[in-house]
């Protein structure tokens, strides 16, 4: 047997590349009596290397008249090299230049050098490529799979700091307003004290006053010391509160699905993952907007504009922030109307008109919803009328207004609030309706008559402000605990959803809800700060910075790795809670609420989003 020459070893390329070989004669042998050819046998075999002119094989199934075929110089073989992802083999001619037969421990093998003696110049040029990238895909893949571990270790690593730095700044925040409590209490007790010894030391004379005045002054010096207290931690309380309303804001951005660019509307109630509620995308764009990220709100709006499917020329109420598809077929005006919101607040804060469109169409939509008096139902497929989407409705139009200064949307507003003012406002006790012939107390009906429709507004029209607000604080606010995911309990005062007294889950914070009704405040002072009515003005700021405190006691930690410790606001003080108004508050007592957290972060930022005017 003929060993390879020096030469031919220098030839071959070490690329060490496996591909499946079938080997067969050119020229088939013939039968020694008929004379005809016989059927070649195929030979099965496998590269050990490739180079430009031919390649080196291992053949395991030896056979007598293939070995005596690759003795003859003159014989030449046919080879189809398997190519991986190729659907058609390489075929070429050649020679075995050299053999050489090994023993194993249960068979021999056949190793053999072919020349090529015909092939297409691009299938060499292919054979070699492949052998190469067969050669570096394994070094690359490994490179790969060391890069993704690294790369996922440092993400986890990045996001665990993250989320500590973010759980320990809601915990300075918890520490602060502690110490905040704890001084104005203090402070309260020395000033009621001071009082009563200002009143005593009136009555009396001689030694006795003398003695009084000495303790007032150590009062007095005590007074002094605590006011100093109190202004320092209320300045840290201020910084920390800045911040958690920093990290809130990154809270909604890690809920952004890059593709939909829809937000999660609820973190933490599996019943309804990766749901985007209508009305909480709407929240969400205004809360980008008035960030200054302004291509996170174009995600939001594009996907109204392009590629939310509709129902009855409506959106639906929901969809899946994951894939865009519906996930709540209803369709109710209020959701709608808050899309064609948000995108007005969009023009006018950009001056860009590029999703003006939407709130033109959800316009005409609306009006060919109406009845004679004016008044929008539920739905297209509803009976009932509420007055939270007829307040919506004021909005929309009003805004129209003030963009485009088009006559008919003037008229559509005037029309939608003497619907309202006519079927849902009582004059004897500022009470607001929550529909048409439906007397349930809703708090938001309250909030939003003075957010959308402002408070000279409503006076022109015979409508009290002062006297809906009243009934509001009257009716539907609450102390309730709320058990933080810590394990810490913390009496919250704020706003339910309605009239609480009677319900038997005792009184609920809305977070939402609460929020809505400070900017009701806040929008309250201005007014009367308008008029140079300060003290009054003064009385209404007081009123939005304490329910305002009880929103801080609200924010937790984000619970999910991919919210990173976040600050976020459950929806209530408790879950799965009957609201009143045929639904129930989310389930799980750590669900993050984007309605929640978007509309605190207005509170905070003194953005009123039914308004296109600033509240001061």
């Amino acid at each position: 047997m003929r060993k390879k020459s020096p030469a031919e070893r220098r030839e071959y390329i070490r690329l060490s590349s496996v591909f499946p070989v079938e080997i067969y004669p050119s020229i088939p042998a013939r039968d020694s009596v008929s004379g005809r050819p016989h059927a070649p046998r195929l030979i099965q075999g496998f590269t050990r290397d490739v180079s430009l002119g031919g390649l080196c094989l291992t053949v395991n199934d030896l056979d007598e008249k293939f070995l005596s075929a690759i003795k003859d110089d003159k014989a030449s073989f046919c080879v189809h090299v398997n190519m991986p992802v190729t659907h058609k083999p390489i075929e070429a001619e050649g020679r075995v230049t050299w053999h050489e037969i090994k023993d194993h421990h249960r068979h021999k093998q056949l190793q053999l050098g072919i020349s090529y003696e015909k092939i297409a110049s691009a299938d060499r040029k292919k054979i070699v490529n492949a052998a190469r990238r067969m050669v570096w895909l394994p070094r690359i893949a490994t490179f790969a799979i060391i890069t993704l571990v690294c790369l996922f270790g440092f993400t986890y690593y990045r996001t665990m700091v993250l989320t500590e730095k973010n759980r320990a700044l809601i915990g300075r925040f918890y520490e602060t307003q502690e110490m905040s409590d704890a001084y104005k209490k203090a402070a309260t007790r020395i000033d009621r004290k001071y009082a009563a010894l200002k009143k005593e030391f009136a009555l009396k004379e001689g030694p006795e006053a003398e003695a009084l005045k000495g303790e007032i002054k150590t009062l007095l010096a005590r007074k002094t010391r605590a006011v100093k207290l109190l202004k320092g931690v209320e300045m840290k309380r201020r910084e920390l509160g800045e911040a958690t309303v920093k990290n809130m804001y990154e809270w909604l951005k890690t809920h952004q699905n890059k593709l939909t660019g829809l937000v999660m509307s609820f973190e933490g109630d599996p019943s309804i993952r990766n749901w985007a509620f209508t009305y909480d995308q709407a929240l969400a764009s205004q809360v980008f907007l008035i960030s200054g990220d302004i291509a996170r709100a174009e995600k939001i709006l594009s996907f109204y504009k392009e590629k939310a499917k509709k129902k009855k020329n409506g959106y639906h109420n929901a969809y899946s922030a994951v894939t865009g598809n519906s996930a709540e077929h209803t369709v109710n005006i209020g959701p709608n109307v808050w899309i064609g919101i948000a995108a007005l607040q969009y023009t006018e804060k950009t001056k860009n008109k590029k999703y003006l469109s939407i709130a033109r169409n959800i316009a005409k939509w609306v009006v060919s919803l109406k009845d004679k008096e004016g008044g929008v139902k539920g739905g297209p497929r509803f009976s009932w009328y509420s007055t939270e989407h007829n307040l919506d409705a004021y909005a929309l139009f009003n805004m129209l207004h003030d963009i485009t200064g088009e006559e008919k949307y003037r008229k559509e507003k005037m029309n939608t609030l003497k619907w309202i003012k006519e079927n849902t406002y009582s004059g004897q006790s500022g009470r607001m309706k929550r529909g048409k012939g439906d007397a349930t107390i809703a708090t938001d009906t309250m909030a939003w008559a003075i957010a959308a429709v402002g408070p000279g507004e409503l006076l022109k029209e015979g409508m009290d402000p002062d006297a809906i607000i009243k009934f509001a604080e009257k009716h539907c606010s609450v102390t309730a605990n709320f058990k933080r995911p810590d394990g810490t309990t913390v009496a919250v005062t704020g706003f339910d959803f309605g009239k609480s007294k009677n319900k038997a889950r005792g009184g609920v914070v809305s977070s939402e809800w609460t929020a809505q009704m400070v900017i009701s405040f806040k929008v309250m002072a201005g007014f009367y700060s308008s008029l140079g009515k300060e003290e009054k003005a003064g009385e209404f700021d007081k009123k939005a910075d304490f329910y305002l405190s009880g929103l801080d006691k609200m924010v937790i930690s984000s619970p999910s790795r991919s919210g990173q410790g976040a600050g976020c606001l459950p929806y209530a003080t408790q879950p799965s809670a009957d609201t009143g108004h045929g639904w129930r508050t989310p389930q799980g007592a750590d669900t993050g609420s984007v309605a929640g957290t978007a509309y605190t972060i207005f509170a905070k930022k003194d953005y009123n989003p039914l308004s296109l005017e600033r509240l001061r």
